[in-house]
């Protein structure tokens, strides 16, 4: 990923690197996780920045991104989710 794409800071309050403007958090979750998110603005343009609390993850995804994901099967992101939880049959 670029460096537009990824970013790592330490906490969600921290702007991370690129980022001149952010707007407030917002959130989802359910009984397994939860995802906080928020619009920022950087000097190539709007981004939208997910963390996760749990694991203190983060990533900046631009409009490029976000299209190629809204694309996807739900069968892309159920294989995904069974790779990430070490599933055999993924």
């Amino acid at each position: 990923m670029s460096e537009d794409t990824a970013a790592q800071v330490s906490g969600p309050d921290e702007l991370p690197t690129g980022v001149v403007r952010a707007e407030p958090w917002d959130g989802i979750g359910n009984e397994f996780t939860g995802v906080r998110y928020r619009k920022v603005h950087t000097r190539n343009g709007a981004r939208l920045q997910l963390y996760v609390p749990k694991t203190e993850k983060t990533i900046l995804l631009d409009p490029m991104v976000l299209e190629v994901l809204a694309e996807q099967t739900p069968e892309f992101f159920t294989h995904l989710i069974a790779t990430r939880l070490g599933s055999e049959d993924a």
